[in-house]
């Protein structure tokens, strides 16, 4: 926006300042809350253009404005259909997340390391993933979901469950017990 329209409005909110005490201050009162409602509104679609090109999700823009997910989706989802600027040099600047859900966990590492994207397991303690074991573990649940839009070399992070079972469920996984516990080597109350 120019000086001259911040200017204006600087203008116009110094003047809401005082009370209107007539009829004719509070239709310029009124008059000065439309132009300061057109310029937030002017900087708000700019600030969620530039937001959403960011990548940032509609539950971030739309939390900081104080409205609903699907509200802000709705007033700006045409943002996204706006072409971005071109990639340097032919690289890629969006990734499109794909779905692993279902997957085993070899699969789907695979599959997001081709997009470009950085695998990552929910479960802040998980058990090594070594050799054939791996295979047994199955996404129930990712984030971002499938189809959302990141740069690449963004987290997308999973949920496992060693299946098979429902894959509907979404659980972290849960630590082995300890083996001296198995082995008798700690006595453990039983109920």
């Amino acid at each position: 926006m120019s000086r001259d329209t911040w200017r204006e409005a600087r203008a116009a909110w110094e003047r809401l300042a005082g009370r209107p005490g007539s009829g004719e201050e509070a239709l310029g009162a009124l008059s000065d809350i439309g132009v300061l409602r057109r310029l937030l509104d002017q900087a708000e679609l700019e600030a969620v253009r530039v937001a959403r090109r960011d990548r940032k999700s509609w539950a971030e823009i739309a939390t900081r404005l104080g409205v609903s997910r699907q509200s802000a989706w709705e007033r700006w989802k045409d943002l996204d259909e706006e072409s971005p600027a071109p990639a340097p040099q032919g690289r890629r600047r969006v990734v499109v997340v794909p779905n692993v859900v279902g997957m085993s966990w070899p699969q789907a590492q695979h599959r997001l390391l081709e997009e470009r994207l950085h695998p990552v397991i929910a479960d802040p303690a998980p058990t090594p993933f070594l050799g054939p074991e791996a295979a047994d573990f199955q996404v129930v649940d990712q984030k971002p979901a499938a189809g959302e839009r990141l740069a690449p070399q963004q987290p997308v992070t999973v949920w496992l469950r060693r299946g098979p079972g429902s894959a509907g469920d979404r659980a972290p996984l849960e630590p082995r017990p300890d083996p001296r516990v198995r082995r008798g080597a700690v006595d453990v109350e039983r109920p």
